[in-house]
């Protein structure tokens, strides 16, 4: 769940404004086209909630057109 996702990643973020820009950033920055934007926002919290900060600043692959 979301929900829970969230709460994680507010134990390594504890400002929630900053939270929500980290999460809007990793998303741009992960989401592949053929991929659900939900699943790269879960993914995104899971990075934040980790602590994997070198995985967010990465480049993804992106998915040919």
């Amino acid at each position: 769940m979301r929900s829970e996702l969230i709460f994680r990643a507010r134990e390594t973020v504890d400002n929630k404004y900053k939270l929500c820009q980290t999460a809007s950033k990793a998303t741009r920055r992960l989401h592949i086209s053929a991929k659900n934007t939900t699943d790269t926002i879960n993914d995104a919290f899971l990075r934040i909630a980790g602590g994997d900060d070198a995985s967010l600043s990465a480049n993804p692959v992106l998915a040919s057109s």
